[in-house]
């Protein structure tokens, strides 16, 4: 994991790096280092971009323990990859990597509902309820919350049942956020969209399903 810190952590994973971001990449992650060496958590906390930032534990990377382990392989990472996610509609995000013959799409950009990451899911949610395929809406819901629901059921729910506003203001509001930082582990992801709306989603074998999307109503209700 710590390998990936850098690439995680910095700002500068851009198509505006250009070719010489994988250099960048390595001379930003030596800084990090020197920083954590230091014990200067405000400059490893100011590396971080800033919707991660309230997010990264940098007193953990300093601890005593920690320090000389996150110091040696910042300063030294065996590998690191220039990515960034290009939108090609204001909520169709791509990803993208550099390899040594420019940036080349790191996915199938056809395959929309794709969701074998937290991010490609939620992208799948917001085009599939937009067009009105229940059967892929159903299929990013939880196995447990797919247990006697129906497409029709949902057709329902978003077309002209009693919160239909409410999940379709809750997806609009969930597209605008699609570029926005995503924390995840290898079991569950979320996204913050505002102050009493979080998405979670959670892996599912191959593929993330959203739990909720909504979060809470001005009243407080959860739905």
């Amino acid at each position: 994991m710590h390998r990936f810190a850098a690439a995680a952590a910095l700002t500068c994973l851009a198509l505006g790096c250009g070719h010489d971001a994988s250099r960048e990449l390595r001379r930003s992650s030596a800084r990090l280092g020197r920083s954590v060496g230091r014990g200067d958590t405000s400059a490893v906390t100011a590396t971080a971009a800033p919707g991660m930032r309230a997010h990264l534990d940098a007193q953990a990377m300093v601890g005593d323990a920690a320090r000389g382990p996150w110091k040696a392989a910042l300063k030294k990472p065996r590998e690191v990859e220039p990515s960034a996610v290009v939108f090609l509609a204001p909520d169709f995000p791509v990803d993208v990597v550099e390899t040594e013959r420019g940036w080349r799409f790191a996915e199938d950009p056809t395959a929309v509902y794709n969701a074998d990451t937290p991010r490609h899911a939620l992208r799948a949610l917001v085009w599939a309820s937009r067009a009105q395929r229940w059967d892929v809406v159903l299929r990013l819901a939880p196995k447990r919350y797919r247990m006697g629901l129906s497409e029709d059921d949902l057709r329902i729910a978003w077309t002209e049942g009693e919160y239909a506003n409410v999940l379709t203001d809750a997806r609009d509001a969930l597209a605008s956020h699609l570029a926005d930082a995503i924390i995840a582990d290898a079991h569950e992801a979320t996204l913050v969209v505002g102050p009493a709306h979080l998405v979670h989603l959670e892996r599912e074998g191959d593929q993330w399903v959203i739990v909720d999307f909504v979060g809470a109503d001005p009243g407080g209700a959860r739905r």
